[in-house]
């Protein structure tokens, strides 16, 4: 199983192995949804922590595990998946950091319709696109054995990932300057670097 440096190997959970490509991917690609899920929860009064009409089923959840991809991000945390639940807990919410289905990074609930919201909505679409048209036409997160995307196709996914990760970082540095600006100031935006 193992190759030189540039074209090696490496095992994940259910046995096969991936190259290094797909690695760095998963890597970034767990990166850009903390920053994400960061964004999510600087939004004041974040409507999912008080949600009493939950959007999290299922049938949702399902993509995780039935995604080739996304059971490659996830490794062995696909072993918890709960055939009635998903991933969602009452009380807690989403038992994931990592490997949620890109429809949870949609945000379709109506109270993510405010101006705050509007960057996380942007980075969201941008996420989802990043997988688009990687093997025949096809979204990666529907790609049946991962391991068969040309290494030409997995530079551009890397490379689309790494600037949305920039992207992402900015815009969490902004809201967090928003968010300090607005605790220092007593409810008013600090017009700073971050404004």
């Amino acid at each position: 199983m193992t190759r030189t440096q540039t074209g090696s190997m490496m095992p994940i959970a259910d046995g096969r192995a991936f190259g290094e490509a797909l690695h760095r991917i998963r890597e970034i690609h767990i990166e850009v949804e903390s920053i994400l899920q960061s964004l999510a929860a600087l939004l004041n009064e974040n409507p999912c922590a008080c949600c009493s009409n939950v959007c999290c089923k299922e049938a949702f959840c399902r993509e995780s595990v039935d995604s080739d991809f996304l059971r490659f991000v996830l490794g062995a945390r696909v072993e918890d998946y709960d055939v009635h639940a998903g991933w969602y807990v009452p009380g807690s919410g989403c038992r994931l950091g990592y490997g949620r289905p890109l429809v949870c990074y949609e945000y379709f609930c109506d109270q993510f319709e405010t101006q705050a919201a509007n960057p996380l909505r942007q980075l969201s679409r941008a996420f989802k696109t990043v997988y688009s048209n990687v093997l025949a036409g096809q979204h990666m997160l529907v790609v049946e054995d991962i391991s068969q995307i040309s290494a030409r196709k997995l530079r551009v996914i890397h490379d689309r990932l790494d600037a949305l990760r920039e992207l992402a970082n900015a815009a969490l540095r902004r809201a967090l300057g928003e968010r300090l600006g607005t605790q220092r100031d007593g409810g008013q935006a600090d017009s700073g670097p971050f404004a």
